[in-house]
């Protein structure tokens, strides 16, 4: 697109039927990306926000079988799934840069972040473009979750500057595969579960953090270290981006919302 920077986006959608799936009753034994929400599979919200997106110029899904009958305004490329989630995004990585060589950077989402917006999407790769990082990860600040969504029950990580939970979105530039690829793996293992992350950036950074005192710019700077690339957090003012469907009552609190939704 005319005057902005080449951004392509991927959607991990990737998925294991030996899973531990707590929404198997909702999936039939298929990708969770697939359940139906307002007569939509939920990947298909992801899809709608990231392609009208005013930086997005093409797409690629990992982990779905079959290419999807779904509106885009951008071109969908379809990719088998490799194994985990950081093989999938690892997969993703070079399939785009090589694909799409004058693509500047990755976007990418998770597929059961159904309520973002290209409001969202644009706001946050805006948010991003400001500095020059090899990766930048959104968090949502606890009460702007609490407020949009009072019964989510996320998972928050206490910094100096607040409790924050992860976002569904992030943002890479092709020397982020320069990353630790197997401490990357560990951490996306852990996903879950924050004090077992913090553990594996060293006693110091932990013990911080169990006391409160581990700031935000020292958790970037840690990380930045251990994992070899130069990264970003970005704090996000939209819940929407930390509120990814994991639970049976995440899946009816996003659907009630879309429901209501009027078409944007």
């Amino acid at each position: 697109m005319a005057g902005y920077p080449p951004i392509s986006a991927a959607v991990l959608a990737g998925w294991s039927p030996e899973d531990d799936n707590p929404l198997a009753e909702y999936t039939g034994g298929g990708p969770k990306a697939l359940i139906p929400i307002a007569g939509k599979p939920m990947i298909a919200y992801v899809i709608a926000a990231l392609s009208c997106s005013r930086y997005v110029q093409h797409l690629a899904i990992v982990g779905l079988d079959e290419p999807l009958a779904i509106e885009s305004s951008v071109p969908i490329d379809y990719l088998p799934t490799t194994g985990g989630i950081v093989d999938n995004l690892e997969a993703a990585v070079r399939y785009i840069f090589d694909r799409w060589p004058e693509t500047e950077a990755m976007l990418c989402s998770s597929a059961d972040i159904p309520l973002i917006t290209p409001k969202v999407v644009d706001a946050f790769v805006e948010s991003c473009l400001e500095s020059d990082h090899d990766f930048y990860y959104s968090i949502v600040e606890r009460s702007v979750i609490e407020r949009r969504f009072p019964n989510a029950r996320r998972t928050f990580a206490g910094l100096r500057e607040g409790a924050f939970a992860g976002g569904d979105l992030s943002l890479l530039r092709p020397s982020a595969m320069h990353a630790d690829l197997n401490l990357v793996r560990a951490l996306a293992g852990e996903r879950k579960h924050v004090l077992k992350q913090a553990r594996m950036f060293g006693v110091r950074p932990l013990t911080r953090f169990l006391l409160g005192r581990l700031s935000l710019s020292g958790a970037e700077a840690r990380v930045s270290e251990v994992l070899g690339i130069r990264g970003r957090a970005i704090i996000c003012p939209y819940a929407e981006i930390g509120m990814d469907v994991d639970k049976p009552f995440q899946l009816e609190i996003v659907r009630s919302e879309l429901e209501s939704r009027v078409v944007w």
